[in-house]
């Protein structure tokens, strides 16, 4: 039974959970290197900003450059035209799928009641989200 596009969102993103907290990791390690040894306190501002924005740069590059994130590659998913996305289009789609994941994925569960299977990501981008087909091995 193949699985379902929806599902494989879901998949996706918690594939893509692993490479954003690579980043944080490394980026922790940096700052507190820069800083001496000094660990950065909890709730410093600066430092969530860095964070926050290392995500969105992680998808919205992602998207605009790829057409996919590696867990959509791993997926095999990925966004339809995307050589023709803005990069407007691409932080757009990271809004809605920012709305999207607080409300427990309500965008993506969408696409099950939408006529034409888009999500609120592929409307907020103006880019749908298809399946992608691996070339078969020679």
């Amino acid at each position: 039974m193949p699985i379902s596009t929806a599902w494989r969102h879901v998949a996706a993103f918690i594939y893509d959970l692993f490479p954003i907290i690579g980043l944080w990791l490394i980026t922790s390690v940096v700052v507190v290197l820069l800083r001496g040894g000094d660990e950065v306190p909890p709730g410093t501002l600066w430092f969530q900003l860095l964070l926050g924005a290392e995500c969105v740069f992680y998808f919205v590059f992602s998207w605009k450059k790829g057409g996919q994130t590696l867990g959509m590659r791993a997926w095999k998913i990925g966004i339809e035209d995307f050589q023709n996305m803005s990069w407007l289009q691409s932080l757009s789609r990271f809004i809605a799928g920012l709305l999207s994941t607080l409300l427990l994925g309500a965008g993506i569960w969408y696409k099950k009641l939408d006529r034409q299977q888009h999500s609120w990501m592929d409307y907020a981008g103006g880019h749908r989200t298809v399946n992608v087909n691996v070339p078969p091995k020679q």
